[in-house]
């Protein structure tokens, strides 16, 4: 074989994936597009999630509290850039309150150690531009600059003598005797193969066309992709300071989204966002429109004292691969090795979405233990 490893897809989890596989193993990384992180991973919130929102005894709950631990570590350890600002989750309304309630029972059953109700005066004292009856504390919520951490796992699989294949694109997967055979379309048209003893499918948006390439069929596995879109707005810098750590609303019906909270960056500038759009096809259109800010200012304005429509930019927007059908129930994270479903060697991770971010250390241990 020409590789131990093949991971197609260079976003944050296929980049941690690469760092942990390399270590003593023949690996490459293929990317269509020039760099690492131009799709999901570098069109979020940034946060670091404390586990706090996923049903128990999912992937999504049981990757992100260890998750929350490992990514702060490695931050610390090469020096990427984040900060434990602590995250604030508030009610303003009494149903809100109820799922607050909810909420705490389910991040302690999740094994979320520091998570706390607090006392209303504490609240205002720490955010007196926000209205609210009821409040968590997360203080093991974080940000973080993204594509250093992306940089970070790209220069640990260089020196781990990783190859990375920018700018090519898998067109084909055939299973072939102890691995599999991967077709490979370069920039300028021309086609080549390799072999690899393991392919580990992290391709985010296109998860489920690669699994499909691989002879999976993803609708008896209900595991073809949604396209989501969420835009953000930026807060004009002019109200710098109207608030001091992340807030986020009381969540929307079945982990749909978290609702437009506001994030504070590691430049110290604020974000709103982001929405939930369904997309009816697989275009990606990363626009935002300038006609969303009515929406974003009134769904801010329910709990933020001091903002004003014209506060509101365009800003980003990203897209999500989730699982989950508009209206329907949560779905978890795909991260299962294939040979059940008669492709040995396959290791699939499909609908990595939030909090991809955060697990994504915890996801690449979860792929070499496969191994």
């Amino acid at each position: 074989m020409d590789y131990n490893f093949v991971i197609i897809g260079g976003g944050v989890v296929g980049l941690a994936c690469a760092s942990f596989l390399s270590e003593k193993k023949n690996t490459l990384l293929i990317e269509r597009h020039p760099s690492f992180g131009w799709e999901t991973s570098s069109r979020n919130s940034e946060v670091i999630h404390a586990g706090i929102y996923y049903p128990a005894d999912t992937l999504k709950a049981k990757l992100c509290v260890p998750g929350n631990f490992s990514l702060y570590e490695w931050c610390q350890k090469n020096r990427v850039p984040h900060d434990r600002i602590g995250k604030y989750i508030i009610a303003v309304t009494k149903s809100e309150e109820e799922e607050l309630e909810n909420i705490f029972l389910r991040a302690k059953g999740n094994g979320v150690a520091n998570i706390c109700k607090v006392p209303l005066e504490k609240v205002r004292r720490d955010e007196p531009n926000v209205r609210v009856a009821a409040a968590l504390w997360s203080p093991d919520t974080g940000i973080i600059d993204s594509h250093s951490l992306m940089q970070s796992f790209y220069d640990k699989s260089v020196q781990n003598s990783c190859d990375f294949a920018f700018n090519h694109t898998v067109s084909n997967l055939k299973k072939i005797s102890g691995g599999w055979e991967i077709e490979i379309s370069m920039p300028d048209g021309e086609i080549f193969k390799i072999s690899s003893d393991i392919v580990i499918n992290s391709a985010g948006l296109d998860s489920d066309t690669i699994a499909t390439i691989a002879g999976l069929d993803i609708d008896k596995g209900n595991c073809r992709l949604n396209y989501v879109k969420g835009h953000y707005f930026r807060i004009s810098e002019r109200k710098k300071g109207l608030v001091n750590h992340l807030i986020y609303p009381a969540p929307l019906k079945n982990i749909a989204g978290l609702g437009t909270h506001i994030t504070i960056e590691m430049s110290g500038g604020m974000k709103l966002g982001p929405d939930i759009l369904y997309l009816n096809n697989r275009v990606q259109d990363y626009s935002v429109p300038d006609e969303l800010r009515e929406s974003f200012y009134l769904a801010a304005s329910q709990y933020l004292i001091g903002l004003e429509r014209e506060d509101l930019v365009p800003d980003q927007a990203g897209i999500r691969p989730k699982l989950q059908k508009e209206g329907g129930d949560f779905r978890d994270f795909i991260i299962r090795e294939e040979s059940a479903n008669g492709l040995p060697g396959l290791i699939n991770l499909i609908g990595i979405e939030s909090p991809g971010l955060t697990c994504c250390i915890e996801i690449a241990k979860m792929v070499k233990s496969f191994i």
